[in-house]
């Protein structure tokens, strides 16, 4: 292996060869046009995109400006590769070393051959190593890693543009696993009648680069059925080539020395009743028994070929190799899917994984991985990649979805997404926002807090909580924070606004509705009526619990000082906030005022749900809930008049 010194050595001796070759095209510009007119007249030459240029008298310039580009172009990429910081001695770097040196060696073979002329007009068949070997470049990002990462990001981050371009720029030592949408093994490919294993492994390469060039889903629906195939057949040819290699030095065949004897291993521990046997017959090939049952591999579940998939793509990697695999997940039980993968990484502890998902379930699963996002994408092959420390405060469930959205973030009330605050403000918010419900109020402060300091993410969020009869200090302090106090009691009282009421039931029952909102609006005087000592004494407990809150003993330097907390909390007259909150319920009832009714109102589904259900319509919230969902009116009124941020 090079060292870093000698690698920065060729790297230079290569800039110094392009410069010079610069220089001489400049300083001999003349005599470079004479003799481009005297001897390439009528020649054709090509672009390294394939355009075609010809070399008439006027197109000496094109010819000359493009062969002044390409060596410019390549220059800068030499440069960007100096510039990568690959000290650190780990694995990774062993592998990004064998990278560039793999890149340095093409050059010293490329350019050495060079003079100011045949460089000038021998760029068509020059290798454009800026885009051959970009991967460096992409790789480089991850240099300070020792283990293996997740990567992660929303939709439209590039994450499916990275795994192609990496598939393009695929090396010996970059195995790209894609995302597979349909797996079938077939024979009809006449290249698969090659024994030869190291035929099978350059086409198992070459579909890969060329899986970066297919536009139609035909083609991709072909890329997939070959890389099943070939990974099949690759994996015969080299149970074969081990079996004659035994025979010949006389020893007695491992079971788990093989590809396919790793293979069935991995099956033993995740699928147990499966086993697979190879046919000498082309129809059958690979075939699988089950309780004495035999089939062919197309007759597998989805998910037990991409076991297969998967496990023979990762054991044929080449040894220190990076293997990409873009959404490993797919169709695979969320049961088996951490087991797989964490087979596979131990019988490829050689090689570093890079995993990118969208999927929550699949991070969790990865707790030795470092979580990288995509923090910007600009097309076709700029990215900025973020590490999350390890210490981040999120839980990483909700990290996983907050770095996976590409919209501003709502954090709001309720343990999961079948909550109703959930549920309401998807309905409200899902085109601008990603909802996440993450707990109780205090939970939704505290999340905005964390992303609101954490500016390095550049994720903008916003925060819902309960009105809960706030006071109007800690109202404002909590909106200067970006969290919007609800202005109802509570998220069942919203959906009792006269706003939603009204479209819901000239929805549902156009010629009762406003009979219906009248009468259940009485009902709901009278219940309050009923109810209100109760009203008043929960606001009584919210408020004293907000006072007690603020008391909290945060520094003391004495006992005095703690007993002085103590003494505010003992000041708090109860008995006087209760009164007040009597009062005013008292108030709003005589005053006939429903929307400070639904202000200050707590009993939650006893409204929303044993009132509405019986004076409204039926199963009233989830239609309150689907009108918000499909009328856009309604929605446009409720945001405009209720959540106005900033």
């Amino acid at each position: 292996m090079h060292t870093i010194e000698e690698l920065e050595s060729k790297l230079e001796k290569c800039e110094k060869c392009l410069k010079d070759y610069e220089k001489q095209m400049e300083d001999k510009k003349t005599e470079l046009e004479q003799f481009y007119k005297d001897t390439y007249k009528d020649r054709i030459v090509y672009g390294s995109e394939g355009k075609e240029i010809k070399c008439a008298k006027d197109g000496f310039e094109n010819v000359y400006e493009f062969a002044c580009m390409y060596t410019r172009k390549q220059v800068e990429f030499i440069r960007e590769v100096k510039r990568l910081n690959i000290v650190r001695q780990n694995k990774f770097s062993r592998q990004m070393k064998l990278l560039i040196l793999e890149c340095v060696s093409g050059m010293e073979s490329q350019f050495s051959y060079y003079n100011y002329e045949n460089l000038l007009y021998g760029f068509s068949c020059n290798i454009d190593f800026a885009k051959e070997y970009g991967s460096i470049l992409i790789l480089s990002h991850f240099s300070s890693v020792e283990g293996n990462i997740v990567l992660i990001g929303g939709n439209g981050s590039g994450k499916s543009s990275l795994a192609k371009t990496l598939k393009g720029n695929d090396r010996e030592n970059i195995s790209v696993i894609p995302a597979q949408k349909t797996l079938y093994f077939s024979l009809n490919d006449m290249s698969m009648l090659s024994t030869r294993l190291k035929d099978l492994e350059n086409l198992l390469l070459e579909n890969n680069i060329d899986k970066s060039k297919t536009k139609d889903d035909y083609g991709y629906f072909s890329f997939q059925n070959n890389q099943f195939t070939k990974l099949i057949v690759a994996m015969r040819e080299q149970y074969t080539e081990y079996l004659m290699e035994c025979e010949e030095k006389g020893i007695v065949a491992e079971k788990g020395k093989s590809i396919f004897g790793q293979l069935r291993k991995i099956y033993k521990l995740l699928l147990p009743e499966i086993k697979f046997h190879f046919k000498t017959e082309t129809s059958d090939y690979l075939v699988c028994e089950k309780d004495n049952y035999f089939y062919h591999v197309n007759a597998l579940s989805e998910g037990e070929k991409a076991i297969l998939y998967y496990s023979i793509s990762v054991l044929m990697a080449k040894k220190e190799s990076f293997i990409v695999v873009d959404e490993p997940e797919t169709y695979l039980n969320p049961s088996l899917t951490n087991v797989l993968w964490d087979l596979l990484i131990e019988e490829r502890k050689d090689c570093q994984f890079i995993f990118i998902t969208h999927s929550v379930d699949f991070v969790l699963g990865r707790s030795e991985a470092k979580i990288a996002w995509i923090k910007n994408f600009v097309y076709p092959n700029h990215w900025e990649f973020e590490f999350v420390e390890d210490n981040f405060v999120l839980p990483k469930t909700m990290l996983t979805e907050v770095l996976g959205s590409k919209k501003p973030i709502i954090f709001c009330e309720g343990d999961t997404k079948s909550s109703l605050d959930y549920t309401v403000y998807r309905a409200l918010f899902c085109e601008r926002y990603t909802i996440i419900p993450v707990g109780g109020h205090l939970d939704v402060i505290k999340y905005c807090d964390v992303l609101s300091k954490s500016e390095w993410l550049g994720i903008e969020c916003f925060g819902i909580v309960d009105g809960d009869n706030y006071p109007g200090d800690k109202k404002e302090s909590l909106e200067a924070k970006g969290i919007k106090v609800l202005p109802f009691n509570e998220i069942e009282m919203f959906l009792l606004s006269d706003e939603v009421i009204k479209y819901t039931m000239e929805t549902v029952l156009p010629v009762s509705a406003y009979e219906k909102i009248e009468e259940f609006k009485n009902q709901f005087w009278k219940r309050a009526e009923e109810k209100k000592e109760q009203i008043a004494l929960t606001a009584t407990k919210i408020l004293t619990d907000e006072l007690v809150q603020k008391q909290r003993i945060e520094a003391y330097d004495s006992v005095s000082s703690i007993e002085q907390n103590l003494s505010k909390i003992a000041d708090c007259n109860v008995k006087e906030i209760y009164e007040s909150n009597l009062n005013r319920i008292t108030e709003i009832i005589h005053l006939k005022n429903y929307n400070e009714l639904l202000v200050i109102c707590n009993l939650k589904k006893e409204i929303s749900k044993e009132l509405a259900n019986k004076f409204l319509d039926n199963d009233f919230e989830n239609k309150a809930i689907q009108q918000i969902m499909v009328n856009q009116t309604l929605r446009k009124e409720l945001n405009d008049k209720y959540f106005k941020w900033g």
